[in-house]
């Protein structure tokens, strides 16, 4: 096993959870066959067939779900090593106010953890949040200073002043509390987003291409959207890390999409080009992207440092 990188074991866990070889290959922002080729490389170092198929589904073997849970435990230990630096030696910076913009798409749930998070680990920053779309002159917001960075969901076209760094690939859903679905999704009424009707998203392309004679709603904030989903039915696109807190209730369902649908989402980290040097917007990124990778776990985890903090004895 000395040979077995982080990447492999990445990849693994990911095939574990899925069992697609398309899907993981979005998730890890890689090519199917590199997937292919990483499984078949774990396969020859630990001498184990990993998964056999029986009846066309692949069950893992007795073997692999050990592995798991190793690799499952190294992932964790390898994400506290390569965390942003250490809270207290980051509060030591010289504190100023940062500037974070969000797409709206990405919850009001999770951009709530994501600041925390920040707050938690920047102890000597302050922050201020506001909604950011891919608009064509977006870049002229972060050269005028009145933005730092933005986590954005899809639209990357962007001026050469801003950098994108691509974050992670996370589906996108369809829900409805509309009990009513004879006609499938053509007539149904859509709750969207200012940024779903942005020329550069895919949603906006798909729904001109299907849906053209249905009734749309745009609302301004996540909340707004499913607010209003759910008191008076119809259709909204949202992330898959959102669907455990919209489908709680019981009466959200998760909707087939049709074939064309823009099934996956890109989020992107932009920062400007030349980014000033009294901002960690490396460090920021980090943060936020921890928590978009995996919010309910990156909650935990910030209710256990926190009730460890409580504990700790003064003397």
């Amino acid at each position: 096993m000395r040979h077995v990188s982080i990447k492999l074991l990445r990849v693994f866990v990911l095939f574990m959870e899925y069992r697609d070889l398309q899907t993981v290959a979005a998730w890890a922002q890689v090519r199917p066959p590199t997937v292919a080729y990483s499984l078949s490389r774990l396969r020859d170092i630990t001498r184990d067939p990993l998964f056999v198929n029986r009846s066309g589904t692949l069950e893992p073997t007795p073997f692999a779900v050990k592995l798991e849970r190793a690799a499952r435990q190294i992932l964790d230990k390898w994400m506290e090593v390569a965390q942003p630096r250490d809270a207290r030696e980051i509060g030591a910076d010289a504190g100023r106010r940062v500037f974070v913009g969000f797409s709206p798409s990405i919850g009001d749930p999770v951009i709530t953890y994501i600041l925390t998070a920040l707050y938690e680990n920047f102890p000597g920053h302050s922050f201020s949040a506001c909604s950011v779309t891919a608009h064509p002159a977006i870049h002229k917001t972060f050269e005028a200073g009145e933005l730092h960075c933005a986590f954005m969901v899809d639209g990357v076209d962007m001026q050469d002043s801003v950098v994108p760094l691509n974050i992670m690939a996370t589906p996108r859903r369809l829900v409805s509390a509309d009990r009513c679905r004879e006609n499938g999704l053509a007539g149904r009424d859509w709750i969207l987003l200012q940024e779903d009707c942005e020329s550069s998203s895919p949603l906006r392309a798909f729904l001109m291409r299907h849906v053209s004679h249905c009734r749309e709603t745009v609302v301004p904030s996540w909340q707004s959207q499913i607010s209003l989903m759910h008191s008076a039915g119809g259709i909204c696109p949202i992330l898959d890390f959102n669907v455990p807190l919209v489908t709680s209730d019981g009466k959200t369902l998760v909707l087939e999409p049709p074939a064309d649908f823009p099934t996956w989402a890109t989020v992107h980290f932009l920062m400007p080009r030349d980014a000033p040097d009294d901002v960690p917007l490396r460090d920021i990124m980090e943060v936020g992207a921890s928590v978009l990778r995996d919010p309910p776990k990156a909650v935990e985890s910030g209710r256990r440092a926190r009730a460890s903090a409580h504990l700790v004895p003064v003397v």
